[in-house]
């Protein structure tokens, strides 16, 4: 079974590129793509995705309020925070309301898709570079 994914970004852009990167890898699956947190909180439930890359500075509710909110829903899903800085409030933030790891939002396709797999085998993926 692939390794299902959904990603909660604002940046129309930088989602259907992640979307692309995602689908276009061996063994993973996009079930989802969500503008905003309160779509994402009404939408992942059906998706039921293993891993959800999810931005911090969204519209409205931010990621981290989000990450509190979905891990109620869904506690099995595990969300990788994507940021486009290295915000420690933010990001311990993230970690506190449940999220397994953070990335930044420059880290290469490689990197998003090799820390997919680490979350998925219980590391906690974070980048500082």
């Amino acid at each position: 079974m692939p390794v299902t994914v959904a990603i909660v970004e604002d940046n129309a852009d930088l989602r259907g590129t992640l979307a692309r990167v995602i689908g276009r890898a061996p063994g993973h699956q996009c079930v989802g793509q969500y503008g905003d947190a309160e779509s994402a909180l009404a939408g992942l439930p059906k998706d039921k995705p293993n891993v959800v890359l999810m931005d911090i500075n969204l519209p409205e509710m931010n990621g981290v309020e989000c990450v509190r909110k979905l891990k109620l829903a869904l506690p099995e899903t595990l969300v990788v925070m994507l940021t486009a800085y290295e915000d420690t409030e933010n990001i311990f933030g993230s970690l506190e309301a449940g999220a397994s790891g953070y990335l930044l939002k420059r880290s290469k396709s490689v990197e998003i898709l090799d820390a997919i797999k680490e979350v998925r085998t219980g590391g906690s993926p974070m980048t500082a570079h």
